[in-house]
């Protein structure tokens, strides 16, 4: 089970400026999600986050900590501070593709419909909008993978 931390507002913020994926986020905007009661997690290490072929509502902005992407138990990609995880499903309504793992205690954003409806539209689409982001620089990491063993 995920545990609520007692990072302060300021902490977070902290966390968010050192990120990328907030750069586009007003300090107001900052204040507003870090304020965002239950929108934050932790996870001890070895602990599963998304179970492979089950059906979840919630996406992860990765502040502290490493994960590591399985699929059928196998690990396939490790993640570090400032990556995002669930967004497909997320996005999709399908299940997860993928299982993810805590390969250290990890620190979270976590962001679901609910959530993204309540911090209001201007973050919603600022959140949207640098998922896409995020999204099209895999796509276009994993091109290149593919380029390269061709």
């Amino acid at each position: 089970m995920p545990t609520v931390v007692g990072y302060s507002q300021e902490q977070i913020i902290d966390l968010m400026k050192a990120i990328p994926f907030f750069d586009t986020f007003t300090l107001y905007e900052k204040k507003r999600m870090a304020s965002f009661y239950g929108g934050f997690v932790t996870y001890g290490p070895g602990t599963r986050i998304i179970t492979e072929g089950k059906k979840d509502t919630s996406f992860y902005i990765l502040l502290t900590g490493k994960v590591a992407t399985e699929k059928q138990g196998v690990e396939i990609n490790s993640m570090g501070k400032g990556e995002i995880f669930g967004e497909m499903a997320f996005f999709a309504n399908t299940e997860r593709s993928t299982s993810v793992v805590a390969q250290e205690s990890v620190f979270l954003f976590r962001v679901n419909q609910e959530s993204l409806q309540r911090l209001g539209c201007e973050i919603r689409e600022k959140i949207k909008d640098q998922c896409m982001i995020k999204m099209i620089k895999r796509i276009e990491k994993l091109t290149e993978r593919l380029r390269v063993r061709m």
